[in-house]
């Protein structure tokens, strides 16, 4: 049974992944509508913006993950809320003084990148240490929120238009400095014996310690794997082929972009509803596998620039199996890591998705460029599926059974 302070645990745990995911949501949606709406970048260009944006968290997420296992992650995370209210502030400086650039953007992803590379195991190392042995309806609930919050953000962001970036960006300010009254509340100390191994190891052998954990260890490398193909292929699909199929093929603007974002949040909080409604899934490795067909399927269409409604319809589709697959992979590696480098695992998970992004970034915005917005989406959807035919084939996944299932 959960005990009071443990609600209020949960609670807290909750409100500092709203309290960061909300400024992220928004961020989704104004950084592709100044770099493709406000500046008219072309695809090319827009992708190598959006990778670079994203290489901090590739470089710095395990980093990000030992230091978490090492200090107060509660510390940390307040520090990293009081650093993040701080650069949407400059941003409105600049925006102000309608003296934006492609430069003043870069850096402005770069620095949020960053933010994040630190903040995401933080987070989710101190999962377990919320849930109890509740891991899996945890999982799930954090993640309704994540897309929860991040789907207001985006719905937000979509209104920079109409209320203008300059507000925008002063309200993400505001709620990144409400959520270190949230991370203040949570519990807590460090993981003594990880800080005592890191003492008697290489900096590199303690970074590489997550990595090398999922890696000996079948299940885990599996969901791995997985979800890296979707961090390659599928991460450019958000950030390069949305936002220009919204301006290419249905001249739309901020608000499509965020409508289509929007949908995407909206179906993964769908799924995640189902999950939660049913209690959780006894077999996680399959209902993995099977997003990844699913999600695959659904953006197909794209290819022959359906109506509007039905681009949103399978974007819709889509995020659903996002939701089973990050709900699923998630469960999986926090359920088999052990205590002392939590942080490290999930940090190295995290790798998966977010450190695929510069290269799917790259990728996508050359790939547009060959082959045009609307074919280009073939190439994700081949690659996903052939990395999950790769796993299926070298990995016993698809019976993999979830010891913390509720009844």
């Amino acid at each position: 049974m959960t005990t009071p302070t443990q609600s209020n645990a949960v609670g807290w745990y909750l409100g500092s992944v709203g309290t960061f995911m909300i400024p992220a949501g928004i961020q989704m949606v104004l950084l592709p509508y100044l770099l493709a709406i406000e500046l008219h970048q072309p695809a090319a260009r827009l992708g190598i913006t959006q990778m670079f944006g994203q290489l901090p968290t590739l470089m710095f997420l395990l980093f990000g993950g030992w230091l978490a296992d090492k200090i107060d992650p509660r510390r940390l995370l307040m520090g990293l809320h009081a650093a993040a209210a701080l650069m949407p502030l400059i941003l409105a400086y600049f925006l102000w003084r309608r003296e934006v650039t492609e430069g003043v953007l870069m850096l402005y992803a770069l620095a949020w990148g960053l933010v994040t590379a630190f903040a995401m195991p933080a987070r989710d190392g101190m999962l377990r240490r919320v849930a109890g042995t509740n891991i899996q309806r945890m999982v799930t609930l954090a993640l309704g929120i994540q897309f929860g919050t991040q789907l207001l953000g985006q719905a937000f962001g979509g209104r920079a238009a109409q209320f203008g970036a300059e507000s925008i960006v002063l309200v993400q300010s505001l709620v990144l400095a409400i959520g270190i009254i949230a991370a203040s509340r949570l519990p807590a100390g460090r993981t003594a014996p990880a800080a005592a191994q890191a003492g008697r190891q290489s900096l590199l052998d303690v970074l590489g310690a997550g990595m090398s954990m999922i890696f000996t260890d079948a299940p885990m490398r599996a969901a791995f794997l997985i979800m890296l193909g979707v961090g390659i292929f599928f991460s450019g699909v958000i950030v390069v082929v949305i936002p220009l199929s919204v301006r290419d093929i249905y001249a739309g603007g901020a608000p499509d972009i965020a409508a289509a974002f929007m949908m995407f949040g909206l179906g993964t909080l769908a799924s995640i509803a189902l999950l939660t409604r049913h209690g959780g899934l006894a077999l996680p490795g399959r209902a993995m596998v099977l997003s990844m067909v699913s999600g695959c399927s659904a953006l197909l269409p794209l290819a022959f620039a359906p109506p509007f409604w039905l681009f949103n319809a399978c974007i819709f589709v889509w995020g659903m199996s996002g939701g089973i697959a990050m709900s699923m992979s998630r469960t999986i590696l926090q359920e088999r890591a052990p205590p002392t480098h939590q942080s490290r695992v999930m940090a190295a998970h995290a790798l998966s998705t977010a450190g695929g992004g510069p290269l799917g970034s790259l990728l996508m915005g050359f790939t547009v460029t060959v082959l045009g917005v609307r074919w280009a989406v073939l190439v994700p959807v081949a690659g996903v599926a052939i990395t999950t035919i790769l796993v299926v084939a070298t990995h016993t996944i698809w019976r993999l059974r979830s010891p913390s299932l509720l009844a």
